[in-house]
């Protein structure tokens, strides 16, 4: 169960990764930022994604790019911060892991059963 989710979110991380690649060069090509300064890049471009898809969601990524190789889902929400976490944050983000590794136990508890494997 835990193998499943781990694979799922990383491939949903991977495509976002993908559609922010396409979109901005910065993050396709080399460059010799620090690293806090090109994880802030990162998170700019999620956020100003973020942006062009709240406020023009038929934006194109490329208007010279044919459409064979177009975003299919050009518009996914990213998520993208200042790179500054605090308490409150942490408490929250530790809380949703327990309650997420809480529903896949019991998940897996259902399957187990369910199986008569228990």
């Amino acid at each position: 169960m835990y193998n499943l989710r781990h694979s799922q979110a990383r491939n949903v991380i991977e495509r976002i990764f993908g559609v922010v690649k396409k979109r901005y060069s910065i993050i396709r090509e080399t460059n010799d930022f620090p690293q806090e300064t090109q994880a802030k890049i990162v998170s700019g471009c999620g956020v100003i994604h973020n942006f062009i898809c709240t406020f023009d969601p038929n934006d194109e990524v490329d208007p010279w790019e044919d459409e064979a190789n177009a975003l299919q889902d050009g518009c996914d929400q990213l998520s993208g911060g200042t790179g500054d976490i605090h308490g409150a944050e942490t408490r929250r983000a530790t809380e949703k892991r327990e309650t997420i590794a809480q529903a896949m136990w019991l998940g897996y508890q259902a399957e187990l059963q369910r199986r008569g494997v228990m």
